[in-house]
């Protein structure tokens, strides 16, 4: 079979070599973490295409059919010509013999000796995976398991199931954990899209609504949203703060209750697990299309829907369940070009009880139960007077309209996000004083052909502290040669600190940085992400110059002008 070309990012890269060295090393079953909208289909693709080299034979689970289609179509895309089969009874498929079949858990937990030989099985969504033995995914993953060689893979943006932790273990489905790309930093690198949140002033109170097996009781749950008052004001609030917006999806809490939200918001329709296959599809493409500016859903869209569009999303309901939340707000992660931000409007509390999808123990906590040890776990926040932006408790400065916070003012709100990885409950920002800057062009060593980015190094030193003893170099990656999200925010970065036209190359912003037409820097804050510094904030020993200077600047840089390619 000829091998074909995947150009894998950094992380999907370290994701497959960390499964192989896992399963050439030990002999248990592993897991892989992606966020939403970070890839897995290419990871999968690679995976696959490893397996078919040594002649292995593949199967992908999944548990809806939405997923399987879509899986099976991503891996026909990604490796042309590979043998893909599809076996689910709701797609009307029964295809056992090729050497890579995609299956619905539902149609095949009883068949697995119809699948014949395998070697390598991929679990899609994992965390969906139980580890009781009359489950669905455990009778059938034991069973082939007998066949001697078969490794287990499993892929999930959420590794943790609500009331019972960690889906990894000793007595689990699976062991390991091998490799973990992390939401904050895929953001911060330009691979997801930021999620920002506006505090929902129509909030239902869900303190009465009963909890059962570690969830809200779904009845009383859809009591408390649909009330015709409350869908009344949380419409009104959502056309107030989605203006500017274009691709809306709206959680609800129950059919009627999306019902009803549908009647008041123009240009809607609805979806839900009554909807009809063939209208469900027509409605599902007519929003992806742009022809439908709000799309109200019922537990449907939560897995297996890509809709790059979504630059607003509205929760109507509620969840004790970090995972589902995440996968709802996971939805608006995926990058497209007509959009810079997804706005996150939470009715449910849903913020303040799990805290941000972007914190690196999001869903793994132990030891508190409940709604009181949500809340005392992750506290408080803050809403801005101002614009209304939910900021963390520490934030001083609003990064949405730099409103200065006074520093006893009283905590009224939820934590939510700051502009660059969003809903972030953060540690206090810190200052550095820059003694110099060097910048370079900098390649990718592991992908040589991907567009190269300029690296600027800030050597620091600790504001208000004398010496060299605490100086530290703390690098920042803007990206000219990139396209959508990554190359806008870089001509935000260059707009910040020159006048001049923004260069198209990493080779050319390099040459006109050292030639000096940006302003230098001489203050910075930055932002603890895991070891790294995130910069949050840059402040230049000038202003910038006026449009009337640039007459000027022009004149001084005119003898290279024919020289430079733009």
């Amino acid at each position: 079979m000829k091998t074909p070309a995947l150009s894998p990012r950094w992380y999907q890269s370290e994701a497959n070599d960390a499964v192989w060295k896992y399963l050439n090393e030990k002999s248990g079953n592993c897991v892989t973490v992606l966020p939403t909208g970070a890839g897995k289909s290419l990871l999968i693709a690679l995976l696959i295409r490893q397996a078919l080299e040594f002649g292995g034979r593949v199967v992908v689970l999944a548990h809806r059919k939405e997923l399987l289609q879509q899986n099976a179509d991503e891996i026909r895309g990604l490796i042309p010509g590979v043998d893909v089969g599809i076996y689910s009874a709701g797609l009307k498929s029964r295809e056992i013999h090729n050497a890579v079949v995609v299956a619905g858990i539902q149609s095949v937990f009883r068949k697995a000796e119809d699948l014949g030989r395998r070697h390598l099985i991929l679990v899609d969504e994992c965390h969906l995976c139980s580890d009781l033995e009359e489950s669905m995914y455990s009778m059938f993953l034991n069973a082939m398991k007998q066949q001697e060689g078969l490794r287990i893979v499993g892929l999930s943006a959420t590794p943790f199931r609500t009331g019972t932790g960690p889906i990894c273990g000793p007595d689990r489905i699976f062991q390991r954990v091998v490799f973990e790309a992390k939401t904050a930093q895929l953001i911060a690198e330009g691979f997801l899209c930021p999620i920002t949140n506006k505090v929902a002033e129509a909030e239902v109170n869900t303190d009465k609504v009963g909890l059962r097996g570690g969830e809200f009781v779904e009845s009383e749950m859809q009591a408390a949203f649909d009330v015709d008052e409350k869908v009344q004001a949380a419409c009104a609030e959502i056309l107030e703060k989605t203006q500017g917006r274009h691709s809306v999806l709206v959680f609800a809490s129950g059919v009627h209750h999306a019902e009803q939200i549908a009647e008041l918001l123009p240009d809607s329709a609805v979806v839900t697990g009554e909807t009809l296959p063939i209208e469900r599809d027509a409605i599902l493409s007519r929003f992806k299309r742009g022809e439908l500016r709000f799309l109200v859903n019922v537990d449907v869209l939560t897995t297996g829907f890509n809709a790059r569009n979504i630059d607003a999303i509205a929760i109507l309901r509620a969840t004790m369940s970090p995972g589902l939340f995440c996968q709802m707000v996971g939805r608006g992660l995926r990058l497209h070009e007509s959009k810079i931000n997804c706005l996150l409007l939470d009715f449910g509390g849903n913020i303040a009880r799990h805290g941000s999808i972007d914190d690196e123990n999001f869903g793994r906590s132990e030891g508190k139960s409940g709604r009181a040890g949500v809340a005392a776990e992750n506290g408080r926040g803050k809403r801005c007077p101002s614009c209304e932006l939910d900021v963390s408790p520490s934030t001083v400065v609003c990064p949405e309209c730099n409103f200065i916070f006074p520093r006893d003012r009283e905590l009224k709100h939820d934590i939510t996000a700051d502009e660059t990885s969003q809903l972030t409950g953060a540690t206090p920002p810190e200052e550095w004083e820059v003694k110099d800057v060097v910048v370079r062009v900098h390649t990718k060593r592991d992908d040589e052909q991907a567009p190269q980015t300029v690296r600027v190094d800030y050597v620091c030193g600790k504001t208000g502290v004398a010496g060299n003893l605490t100086m530290i170099t703390i690098p920042e990656w803007t990206c000219p040669g990139h396209q959508g999200f990554a190359r806008l925010k870089f001509l935000a970065w260059w707009d910040a600190r020159s006048i001049c036209d923004p260069p198209d190359n990493a080779t050319d912003a390099v040459l006109l940085i050292n030639m000096g037409v940006c302003r230098r820097p001489v203050r910075i804050t930055t932002k603890k992400d895991g070891r790294w510094h995130r910069i949050t904030e840059c402040f230049f020993e000038s202003e910038k110059p006026t449009e009337l200077a640039q007459q000027e600047e022009t004149k001084v840089y005119s003898g290279i002008e024919d020289d430079l390619p733009f």
